[in-house]
């Protein structure tokens, strides 16, 4: 058995000795680890920091190059065309000259793509002459009146504009009849720069440059080029005071075509264009006289072949009396283009014509037995003007 001396006393000396070293171990380990918490949680709150300001700078430099775009390191300059539109944000930064065109060739305008697609339809461009790239915007501003002072302004400083921006006025049919007249002065006298004298426009392609070789005539000349006009409109244009007077190496101006023509009933107009459809330009707008009660026939007409005469003999279809060529009192004058129907409709007219006149206070009224008359001076432009690849429509 166990004596009491032999049991251990929980008082002993030995026994707490144990316990003190116990307990500072205790301590140590718990200061070691307050201490590591504090160290790691000071790294973790330092790089936290750190992490949240430089995201923060990352936010602030995007809005600001969200704000103002310069401030975000890169400047741009937008260079605008000639011709492209303008507005406040956009500053040219250098001057585009108009080219100037050879002799007797077309002169473009560059115009920006982008500024075209900004401009839009209210100020949209206008074709040019046939054949030519599209010019700068023409007047489009403002009521037909308003428009038609703007073209006639462009004149002498742009007459190939004037004159396309004055035909899309004439073909909108929407012109009172006052505003159409001036209108048609307004191309007569643009025609008198452009078309009928030796001058080339540059931009206007309907006149060109042509060099004379030896053993030309202006008959052959317009053969051989196809101009589609009468030998005798190349005299006219470039002054010639006879066929002859030409010489090899001399420069003349040639009108090619082929030219239509258009009879607007209500204006009493002969109207001749160069080029088709959207892209047609009137290069002269002629005085006419029609038939009585409104007999002259509406549509589309050609000129009949072999049909083209000057100073023809005549035949009164009502009472048969006959004028001889050369006869003053030939009542159909000095010219004669015949025309034949192109629809059905129109095939059924037959003995139409257009011609001149022995009596000019007809022009302007209905007189005729159904032809279209002209004027002595302006039916031998429509004799030189329209040949047999021309179209006439009467409407």
């Amino acid at each position: 058995m166990t004596l009491p001396s032999q049991s251990p006393r929980s008082g002993s000396p030995t026994s707490s000795g144990a316990r003190n070293a116990q307990n500072m171990r205790s301590l140590f380990i718990a200061v070691a680890a307050i201490g590591l918490g504090g160290a790691a949680a000071g790294w973790f709150l330092t790089h936290k920091s750190e992490s949240a300001e430089t995201d923060a700078g990352t936010v602030a430099a995007a809005d600001a190059a969200i704000v103002d775009p310069l401030n975000a390191g890169t400047t741009t300059t937008e260079t605008v065309a000639l011709g492209a539109a303008n507005d406040a944000t956009t500053t040219p930064t250098t001057a585009v000259p108009t080219p100037t065109a050879p002799l007797g060739t077309a002169a473009t305008t560059p115009v920006a793509a982008a500024g075209n697609a900004i401009a839009g339809a209210s100020t949209a461009g206008i074709a040019g002459t046939p054949g030519t790239a599209p010019t700068t915007p023409a007047a489009t501003i403002g009521n037909p009146a308003q428009r038609i002072q703007q073209a006639l302004a462009m004149t002498d400083s742009d007459p190939v504009r004037a004159r396309v921006e004055l035909t899309r006025l004439l073909d909108s049919n929407q012109l009172s009849a006052a505003e159409r007249a001036q209108a048609y002065g307004g191309i007569n006298a643009l025609s008198g720069k452009l078309f009928f004298g030796a001058k080339i426009v540059p931009g206007d392609i309907v006149g060109q440059s042509y060099v004379v070789k030896k053993g030309d005539s202006l008959e052959r000349i317009a053969k051989r080029e196809k101009l589609g006009v009468d030998w005798r409109f190349i005299q006219r244009i470039n002054g010639l005071k006879t066929p002859t007077a030409i010489r090899p190496d001399q420069r003349l101006k040639l009108a090619y075509g082929p030219f239509d023509a258009e009879v607007v009933k209500a204006d009493f107009r002969f109207n001749v264009y160069a080029g088709t459809g959207e892209g047609r330009v009137m290069v002269a707008s002629l005085p006419c006289g029609l038939g009585e009660n409104d007999s002259t026939p509406v549509g589309t007409f050609r000129v009949r072949k072999g049909s083209k005469l000057v100073d023809p003999a005549w035949t009164n279809p009502r009472t048969g009396e006959k004028f001889a060529s050369n006869d003053p009192k030939n009542p159909i004058g000095e010219r004669w283009i015949g025309l034949e129907g192109t629809t059905p409709e129109t095939a059924k007219f037959t003995g139409y014509g257009i011609h001149g006149t022995t009596e000019p206070q007809s022009i302007g009224k209905q007189m005729s037995m159904g032809c279209v008359r002209l004027g002595d001076a302006e039916v031998e432009v429509a004799y030189e003007l329209i040949g047999e690849q021309s179209t006439v429509v009467i409407r």
